[in-house]
This record gives structure tokens, C-alpha cells and sequence, in this order.
């Protein structure tokens, strides 16, 4: 006989009852479940009292649907907070028929639930993730998605929102009664306990409220625990502190900070009690009760319970970003990049994830740990699959907040932020110590005669103890740590299972933009003087030893990849957000030959949209980015995947879903391959959303990797099999394909000089090229021709007219060395001309000849064919649909619309092997170029 409906809901509230012990779930119960009526048929309310209704049906979708919108706006009795999302549910046919035990047994066991995620919205038209179809999968998949929807999106930016206004609104208070920012006053004494100057943009005095508000939270979701301190006392709540006539007891307050820093939470409590301290009384209650009315409304919204959100606005107040450039990873980045390091399928170190003492020994770090978001992103994950296995997260945080979390960064308030993210999920629960570090940077010690670069000061095999101990103590609030040896063990290279990590952006050389006259941006942060970043490059050059992975302007984050690289075990896990250029660009070839040689499993995101902004998974920033995920497993092959999205995940479920569907996909082992004949791509679905694409790629024993970004996988393919002299896809998909000869331009020729050798000046004014650039040329007929610049109007036919000219420099002292550097420049000018920097909406050239020989320049460098009577062919070729083709595939494509090569790069630019082509075939190309 068939099992009825709610039968099946009652198994299914039972099912996910057991599967977490966070959450309360009512199934089929009748009065009073709602305050408007009615019954769900599943309703669980998550620790933070936010609730979330599953509507279900046996066979009937539309049903489900209709059920599911209707309960949205509602409110359960036992809640503080309306139902803002709601599952449609429609379970599998092998449901059907099956009762008592075995009914939940085949609940656990099947994975083909059918589901969708409705979400209330301002327009009172629900949101449906995925917007049609349905997903699918198991029990556990679903109480994951129950437990992200539990926070929608449209209350969190609202809580947002409140905690932008509290911060600013204290800020404001202590801008009216401090506003200098030199001398002895509050502001700049507060700003030195932040390791920051007192800014004019104000943003150092908003780090400050930051740190005070989350202090305020922190304490009362302990007091809410009735965490024990002292003489076995709780906390006393915040509201025993302030007083409706007099305002805040600001001392008392800070006794009670100190009486909890006696048990732990260093972190969190020294900093924010530091900067209270400082504050006059009277401007302590003003800046304590925005903050606090703020904090109230954050806790009523169950922040206490959830401290993803703090992290949202740290990209707004943090301090020096655009020289650190901490940009901070978006929440959906982060739960994609966990998601896709963390397999539910494939526990770490073997082991299963219910197993509480190898899950108690993990070891994960972010060594630029920033909000500390995706630190938190991989804690969540790993607490979620462990309590999900059968494990009990409460009796794992202690082990994982004393030894398993590992979060540094030079900015005293990320490591306060990240320190309270990772604690606050129980805050009940002590734990003996943390690895969160803030890392000394710019000159340090007593005397302040050594000089630090952050976490990169781990790079070194033996790490100074001092620096730990300063580190600790900093973080601490200038209390000497007592384990140093154990915090230098913890950190130690060879001992993380995974280093997830999105590191600082800056290049050592950029002297772009405000970072003009900085000397090295990378080390100009902070107002660190010129001679110090001049030691501080010195010592990381020395820290890095022989290592070529930081060559050339790769900088920091080559240098943070290092760093991972020797920290991780021989089975661990890398998770990085990279720039593009990690995979494309020519200084980055060392670090993706170190991928390759000692991972086995590489996986790469990328996202196909026109616009930067819309390809970066970080927030405020321009830049084009990628998801390096990578696993070492001694013995297996390796296989590498791309996968390029439609368009990055708007939100925590999301990403979580996307990154499910990758690992679905590779699991299945039935991925297309970019080399294969048949043309197609696995795709991506969400329901019947498209998502993205998955290729498997065989990874080039050097040089880019190609498949990042692009939107057509099928044209990839094609791009790839030319570059193999085979041309598919031009008709049927059994045709054969058409066979042309294609071989990179260095077996046709070679390349002038790079640019710099033409005309650059060292600082001095000492002439390093031997020619100054006269752009337009001065003679009519130009001695020294030159292809200089870029002019899309004039590079229109495939000729065009030098836009330059070189004038040898007079240098007395050395003019005969100046003399023969002209001449050997000279000799690399040739009537044909490269793109290096290919603009694919607005340029019409690849290749440009001129009618005279003239030098190549910095747009523009010369090709010198081998074969003088092959120009013409070369260059018809170059500007072929297929020459675009090729450009296209091998170019750095980091910056949108832009195919860029460089002097190293164009050699390995294929094309078509003009020395195969007959007389005849030459006589033709001559006759088209003509015509």
C-alpha cells in the first residue's frame, strides 16, 4: 500500500532531526504552529531562531511550489523572525511504498530529492533558486541548503546596514569631540593601538568603532551563554553597564573585558579594551551608545549566533587596502572555494567526516586572513559535514580553535574579526589558546633594527621565536605568550592539510596610480619609510632563498603562493583566489609548473562576462580573477579542470551549489576533454539554469593555460586542435577535419627588442636604450623609423606609416657604447610588426607591415622572418579569422576585451608554417595582399 504524504514528512523532520543538533524541526503538527493558521510540512528554526519551511509532495511539483510561496511572510509561533525562505520539496517514486524504519533508512539513502529555494523579496515576487527545474539530491544536501537559506540575503543586508550606521554614527561622535590627528590627542594614540596613522579619510577611527562593536557582541553572546569567568560567575550582560541616568560604566565595562581575557579570547577583548581605555569618559558613553543600539539590533537579528556578516563591511573601513590590497573574497567565492576544497565525498586524511578525532586534526590556515572569511567559509564547512556524519561540532571547537585554525595578517583589526568569526559560533565553549597572529610589519623589536614582511616571514625553515612572540603579544594586547615553540610548530612548514587563502595583489614594481613615488607599493603600507622598504624587499629575497616562484611582476601573491606551497603536507589541499594572470601570465610560469609537478587534481574557475568587475570573485576591485583549487595525492595522474561560469554565484547557496555540481561532474569521471574529436562541454546546470561549462584539460608542459574566461568551450576546442594543425567544427561534426601546417612563430623567425632596450633612462638619467622617441618624427624621412604606438584610427589596412622616430642620445662619457647599441637596434627592423596588446573590439590589426623596414616598438615589436618573401603570407594569415583565433587562445585575456602577449610570449604564438607554402601558394598571397 502506498505510504501516505505525511507519513513521509514525519520520517523526513525525524531524518533531519538527527542530522543536526542546532536546529529544532517540527513535522505535521497541528495548532499553533503558525500565527497566521495553517500547518507546514516541515518547519526548522536554526540556532539564530530564523525559520525555514519545507513544503513536500509525492509526485505533485506545482503543488509543492504553490504551498511553498504561500507560507512565505508568515510567522511561527515559537520565532521572532517571519519565514523569508521556503523549500519546495517533491520526494522520488522509491519513497512511495515503504514505511517505519525503512522509510528513513531509504530517506538517508536516496539522492533524488527534488527541491527548490523560494526567498521572500522586497517586490513581493519570491525569488526561486534555481530559477526553473529543480535540484537534486540527498538528505544531506538538502538540510545544507536548509542551513544556508536559513539566512536570507535580504535580512543579512539589512543587518548590514545597521552595523554600517552604528560604526558610523560612534565615528562621527568621537570625530565631533577629537578631531585632530597629530599630535598627543585620542585619535592618533587609538590609531597606533591599530598599527595605523591617524588617516584623514577617517578610516582608521572606523576600524576602531569596528573593533568596539564586536567586542560588544561578543560579550553579550557570552553572556547569553552564561560563560563562566572569574570565581565561576557568567558574564554579566552589557545592559548591567550602561545605566539610563549616568550612561555607560566605561571601567566597569573594561573589568569585566578583563576578567574574560583571564579565560581567553585575547583577540577579541585586549584590542577593543585598549582603545576604551584611551577614551575620556565622556566620550566613552557617546561612542558606546550608537554602538551599543547598533549591537542590540544586530543581536535581536540573531548575530550572536551567526558572525559571518561582520566581515561584509570590512572592505569599507579597512585602512591602506589599495597598497595591502586586501580585498575582501564576497561570501559566495568563499562558500564555492571551500566547497570545492572540502569534498563531501572525500573526508580529509581518509578518514570519515564523522571521525571526531581526525577531524580534530586537521590543519587549516590563511596566511592574509583578512575579515577572516574564507578561514570561516572552510570551518563552517568542515563543523557542517562533521555534525551532519554524526559528530558533534561543540565538543570539535575547542580542538579546532586551540590547533586547527591558523589566521594571520599585519592589520591587528583582521585578526580581531577573525577571531571572533571563528569563535563565535560557540561562544560558550572555551578553548586553550588560538594560532591567530598579527604579524609584524616594516620595522619591529625593542630597537626596532629588524625589519618584518608579515606572514612572509614564515617563508624561512627556522622562524625567529621573537617574531612569534611579538606577534602573539601584539594580538594579545602586549601579554607574552607562553608557548611560543608550540605556536612555532603549529605554523611550521609541511604541517597544513589546507591553505586557503586569498593573498595581497600588490606587484613590488607597480607605480601605478596612487602608488607613484611610494617606492615599493608592496611595502609602502603604513607610511613605511623608503629605507625600510629597501630592507624589507632585501629580507624577503633572502627568505625566499632559490625559489623562481615570485619572478619578475608576479609579487606577493607569487610570493603567498610560496608560502602555501611549503606549508602544506603531502596530502593537503591549496585553495586560492588569484589574479587572472596566474594562469595566463609569463611571470607567473614558475608557480603553474610547481602546480603541475606536485598536484595531482587541479581545478580552475574562472567567469565568462565582458566586464572586470564581473569576472573577480573579490569585492572592490577591477581585477580579473580565478579559483586555483589543488590536491596532492602521491600515485595518481594528474587531471586538471576548468570550469568557467556563466556569471559568479550571487549567494552563499549558490556557490555552495556550484561548486556541488562540479564535484558531481568529476566524481561521474564522464567529463568532456578539450582534446577530444567530439565536439561539447559538460555543462553546469542548477535545476535547468545554466550555470557554466567543465572541461578536462591536459595542462602544456609550459607556457599559459589557455582555458580561462571564454564562454564557448566548443570554440576552445576548435582553438585547440588548430594549434595541432587540425581545423574542426566547419562542418558536419563526422567530417573530417582540415589539415593546415601551423607551428609558433619562433620556427619562422624571431623577435626584436623589448621596448625598454630602445629608450630607457635608469633613475640617475644613465641611458640604458640608446635612442629618445620622437613621436610624431621630426624628419620627413626618418633615419631610424619607428613603430611605436598604438593609433586604432591610422591601424586600419594591413599598411600603415611609422609613427615615430629614434634620435640617438648624446652621452659624452659612454657615446661609443650609445653608438653601437643604435647600430645592433637598427639591425632588428623589419617591414612587419606584432600587436602586443590586442584591444578585440576596437583594433583591427594583429600584425602591421610597413612599406620600409622600421624598429619595432613598445605597442609594436618587430617579427624578422626567416623567409623575407613570407611577410606578406604571415601577415594575410595573422589577420585571418584564424589568425584572431590564435592570438586569442595563447594571449593573456585578464583584462577584458584585451588579448596581450609580450616580447617572451610572441614566439610561442602559433600560426600558419608559411615555410610549407609553395611558390605558387606564395604568388597568391602576394595577388590577395594586393588586392
Amino acid at each position: 500500500m502506498a505510504t501516505r504524504e505525511d507519513t513521509i514528512n514525519i520520517a523526513l523532520g525525524e531524518v533531519l532531526a538527527d542530522l543536526r543538533k542546532g536546529w529544532t524541526v517540527r513535522a505535521e503538527e497541528s495548532g499553533g504552529v503558525l500565527k497566521e493558521g495553517g500547518r507546514p510540512d516541515v518547519l526548522v528554526l536554526e540556532s539564530a531562531g530564523w525559520p525555514v519551511v519545507v513544503e513536500a509532495e509525492r509526485t505533485n511539483h506545482a503543488n509543492a511550489e504553490q504551498d511553498a510561496k504561500a507560507r512565505l511572510r508568515k510567522h511561527p509561533a515559537d520565532s521572532d523572525f517571519p519565514i523569508e525562505t521556503a523549500i519546495a520539496l517533491v520526494y522520488p517514486p522509491d519513497l512511495h511504498d515503504v514505511n517505519g524504519a525503512k522509510l528513513r533508512a531509504a530517506i538517508r539513502s536516496t539522492d533524488r530529492l527534488e527541491y527548490a529555494l523560494y526567498t521572500a523579496s522586497e517586490s513581493g515576487v519570491p525569488d526561486r533558486l534555481p530559477e526553473s527545474g529543480w535540484l537534486t539530491g540527498g538528505v544531506r544536501d538538502l538540510a545544507m541548503l536548509i542551513h544556508r537559506a536559513a539566512a536570507p540575503a535580504p535580512r543579512v543586508e539589512r543587518l548590514v546596514n545597521t552595523l554600517e550606521h552604528g560604526v558610523s554614527s560612534a565615528a562621527g561622535a568621537f570625530e565631533r569631540k577629537h578631531g585632530e590627528r597629530t599630535g598627543p590627542g585620542i585619535g592618533p594614540q587609538i590609531a597606533e593601538i591599530l598599527g595605523q596613522s591617524d588617516d584623514q579619510g577617517g578610516q582608521t577611527r572606523l576600524m576602531a568603532m569596528t573593533v568596539l562593536i564586536n567586542a560588544l557582541i561578543f560579550h553579550e553572546s557570552l553572556a547569553q551563554a552564561a560563560f563562566l569567568i572569574g570565581d565561576r560567575r557568567p558574564v554579566a550582560p552589557v545592559r548591567q553597564f550602561n545605566s539610563s541616568s549616568s550612561g555607560f560604566d566605561q571601567h566597569a565595562l573594561i573589568n569585566e573585558w578583563e576578567a574574560i581575557l583571564k579565560v581567553n579570547y585575547w583577540p577579541i577583548f585586549a584590542t577593543a579594551g585598549k582603545i576604551l581605555d584611551k577614551l575620556p569618559t565622556a566620550t566613552a558613553d557617546v561612542v558606546l551608545q550608537p554602538l551599543w543600539d547598533a549591537a542590540q539590533r544586530l543581536i535581536r537579528g540573531g548575530v550572536t549566533k551567526s558572525h559571518d556578516l561582520t566581515g561584509v563591511i570590512f572592505q569599507r573601513l579597512i585602512a591602506d587596502r589599495k597598497f595591502l590590497a586586501t580585498y575582501y573574497t564576497r561570501p559566495a567565492a568563499a562558500a564555492l572555494l571551500a566547497a570545492l576544497a572540502l569534498p563531501a565525498d572525500r573526508p580529509p586524511r581518509g578518514s570519515s567526516w564523522g571521525d571526531a578525532d581526525a577531524i580534530g586534526a586537521l590543519q587549516i590556515g590563511d596566511f592574509a586572513c583578512g575579515t577572516g572569511t574564507l578561514l570561516s567559509a572552510a570551518y563552517q564547512r568542515v563543523s557542517l559535514l562533521h555534525e551532519l556524519h554524526g559528530g558533534d561540532p561543540k565538543a570539535l571547537h575547542p580542538k579546532m580553535m586551540k590547533s586547527g585554525l591558523h589566521g594571520l595578517d599585519v592589520l591587528n583589526i583582521a585578526v580581531h574579526l577573525t577571531a571572533a568569526m571563528l569563535a563565535g559560533g560557540h561562544p560558550d565553549v572555551p578553548f586553550g589558546g588560538e594560532c591567530l597572529l598579527t604579524m609584524p610589519y616594516g620595522r619591529w623589536g625593542e630597537g626596532k633594527r629588524d625589519v618584518a614582511v608579515g606572514s612572509l616571514n614564515l617563508l624561512a625553515e627556522h622562524v625567529q621565536a621573537g617574531l612569534i612572540e611579538h606577534a602573539s603579544a601584539v594580538t594579545a594586547g602586549g601579554r607574552k605568550p607562553e608557548n611560543v615553540r608550540d605556536l612555532i610548530n603549529r605554523v611550521a612548514h609541511g604541517a597544513f592539510d589546507l591553505v586557503i587563502m586569498n593573498p595581497p595583489f600588490t606587484r613590488p614594481g607597480g607605480q601605478e596610480g596612487k602608488k607613484k613615488g611610494t617606492g615599493n607599493p608592496a611595502f609602502a603600507a603604513f607610511d613605511v619609510p623608503r629605507a625600510t622598504q629597501k630592507r624589507m624587499t632585501e629580507s624577503l629575497k633572502h627568505l625566499r632563498g632559490g625559489s623562481p616562484l615570485a619572478k619578475g611582476n608576479a609579487g606577493l601573491p607569487a610570493e603567498f603562493v610560496d608560502l602555501a606551497l611549503r606549508k602544506l603536507n603531502a596530502h593537503g589541499s591549496l585553495a586560492l583566489v588569484l589574479p587572472l594572470s596566474a594562469v595566463s601570465g609569463v611571470d607567473w610560469e614558475p608557480v603553474r609548473q610547481r602546480l603541475i609537478s606536485e598536484f595531482n587534481e587541479i581545478i580552475v574557475i574562472t567567469i565568462a562576462q565582458p566586464r572586470n568587475p564581473h569576472r573577480s570573485f573579490s569585492a572592490d576591485t577591477d581585477i580579473a580573477e580565478c579559483l586555483v583549487i589543488a590536491r596532492r595525492d602521491a600515485g595518481t595522474p594528474t587531471r586538471a579542470y576548468f570550469a568557467v561560469l556563466a556569471e559568479r554565484p550571487a549567494s552563499i547557496s549558490e556557490g555552495h551549489l556550484v561548486a556541488l555540481q562540479i564535484r558531481r561532474q568529476i566524481k561521474r569521471g564522464a567529463t568532456r576533454r578539450l582534446d577530444s574529436t567530439t565536439m561539447g562541454t559538460t555543462p553546469l546546470h542548477l535545476g535547468e539554469d545554466y550555470a557554466g561549462y567543465l572541461l578536462e584539460c591536459e595542462l602544456p608542459e609550459d607556457g599559459p593555460w589557455p582555458l580561462v574566461g571564454i564562454a564557448d568551450g566548443t570554440l576552445a576546442q576548435v582553438a585547440h586542435h588548430l594549434t595541432h594543425g587540425q581545423l574542426h567544427g566547419l562542418a558536419s561534426p563526422s567530417s573530417a577535419p582540415i589539415r593546415i601546417p601551423v607551428t609558433p612563430i619562433q620556427n619562422i623567425g624571431g623577435t626584436g627588442p623589448y621596448h625598454m632596450a630602445i629608450n630607457w633612462n635608469l633613475a640617475d638619467g644613465t641611458p640604458q636604450g640608446p635612442f629618445d622617441v620622437l613621436s610624431p618624427p621630426e624628419s620627413p624621412v626618418s633615419i631610424y623609423p619607428i613603430l611605436w604606438a598604438h593609433d586604432a584610427k591610422a591601424e586600419r589596412p594591413l599598411v600603415v606609416e611609422p609613427d615615430s622616430e629614434g634620435r640617438i642620445k648624446d652621452w659624452p662619457s659612454d657615446q661609443e657604447i650609445i653608438n653601437r647599441k643604435a647600430e645592433e637596434i637598427a639591425a632588428t627592423a623589419a617591414p612587419v610588426h606584432y600587436n602586443r596588446d590586442l584591444q578585440f573590439n576596437a583594433q583591427s590589426l594583429i600584425v602591421a607591415t610597413t612599406e620600409r623596414e622600421c624598429i619595432g616598438g613598445r605597442a609594436w615589436p618587430s617579427v624578422i622572418l626567416d623567409d623575407p618573401h613570407a611577410k606578406r603570407a604571415f601577415a594575410l594569415w595573422s589577420n585571418s579569422t584564424l589568425g584572431l583565433l590564435m592570438h586569442w587562445w595563447v594571449s593573456n585575456k585578464s583584462q577584458a576585451g584585451r588579448g596581450s602577449t609580450t616580447i617572451t610570449t610572441i614566439p610561442n604564438v602559433p600560426t600558419l608554417d608559411v615555410r610549407q607554402l609553395t611558390a605558387r601558394q606564395k604568388k597568391i598571397a602576394e595577388e590577395a595582399f594586393a588586392a
